[in-house]
């Protein structure tokens, strides 16, 4: 057997998770109901003053590793550094998804709650905001009954905040819609997803709309970009292109898009009037590939995290480093944006 070969057949069974997902006896893959229903309103976080709010977002922690608990410690401090005349340095967190490599968690007594969320997260002070993510859902062939299990980890701790697959919360001046966007990719929940959030965008709301979704939406990491995830537009679940569909239908619309995925830090140029941030670094890097979207930051030998505040005219965001330095500063005034 030559050792081509061999590299086939140990990439073939991945492959086939994502071109020939697993479901149920009778369900179509196409159509299948959701894994369960969504669109909660979670509660806001607590608020120094309603007119400012500062969160961290930090994603793809779930290694469990020394570089994890650093990059965590790392956050803490400079929180704590940030606290000023205006209240606290972080209102809350965002973990935008994979929680726990390689294959989930299946609830609250899962042995890996410990020292890859509870150690590193679970005493913060203040809320975490959690995505799904494609891990939380395990490895192909993936398996729903574990995502219930991070439902079910959420519901049983205070500062977890997780009510549905999908939901949305109000910090302050700003909006929050946290998607799903592994049922997405799947096709399991993508136009219940679409229709949420057309109902969502809908309602008026006079300050910035934050997106928060694992997969993004443009990045130069390995995964790429939504619609030729992989450097291939041709996989028909991979490629990512019904998240491409729903993503594309937030041009204009909303001001800040966060997530992960991809295992480093970025921030692109501004896409149809969105501020893309990828912050997928919380525990381990991956190169750059190059997928020809234009940054403003890029970077992928350091972990690290985003910290952003947010008022109704005004975005500010930080690329930090796990040594707490500020690699890339940005402020954008949001009135003088397109729609505003």
């Amino acid at each position: 057997m030559t050792a081509g070969y061999v590299g086939a057949v140990v990439l073939l069974p991945p492959l086939l998770g994502l071109l020939l997902p697993a479901c149920s006896p009778g369900e179509a893959i196409s159509d299948g109901e959701p894994l369960l229903d969504g669109g909660q309103v979670a509660p806001s976080p607590p608020l120094a003053q309603p007119e400012r709010v500062r969160f961290v977002v930090m994603g793809d922690t779930g290694a469990g590793n020394g570089p994890q608990a650093r990059n965590a410690q790392a956050m803490r401090d400079f929180c704590a550094a940030k606290a000023d005349e205006h209240g606290p340095g972080c209102d809350f967190m965002v973990l935008p998804g994979d929680l726990f490599y390689y294959q989930g968690v299946t609830g609250p007594d899962d042995p890996q709650v410990g020292p890859k969320y509870a150690e590193p997260y679970g005493d913060l002070g203040f809320p975490v905001y959690a995505a799904l993510g494609n891990h939380e859902y395990a490895d192909p062939p993936f398996d729903r009954e574990r995502a219930r299990g991070m439902l079910a980890l959420a519901a049983a701790r205070d500062e977890l905040v997780l009510p549905g697959p999908w939901y949305r919360f109000d910090a302050g001046p700003a909006r929050f819609l946290v998607l799903d966007t592994h049922a997405v990719l799947m096709g399991w929940s993508d136009a219940e997803q679409q229709a949420w959030l057309e109902a969502q965008l809908a309602e008026p709301w006079g300050g910035p709309t934050v997106v928060v979704a694992h997969h993004p939406f443009l990045s130069n990491g390995k995964h790429g970009i939504a619609g030729e995830y992989e450097g291939s537009s041709a996989l028909p679940y991979a490629s990512g292109k019904r998240v491409r569909a729903l993503y594309d239908t937030l041009c204009g619309r909303v001001d800040l898009m966060v997530g992960g995925h991809d295992h480093n830090r970025q921030w692109l140029e501004p896409h149809c009037g969105i501020e893309l941030v990828v912050s997928g670094a919380g525990s381990k890097t991956a190169p750059l590939k190059g997928r020809g979207a234009p940054t403003l930051f890029e970077e992928d030998r350091e972990r690290g995290f985003a910290w952003f505040e947010l008022t109704a005219d005004q975005l500010t965001g930080l690329m930090v480093d796990e040594r707490g330095r500020v690699d890339f500063e940005r402020t954008v005034t949001l009135s003088d944006r397109a729609g505003r």
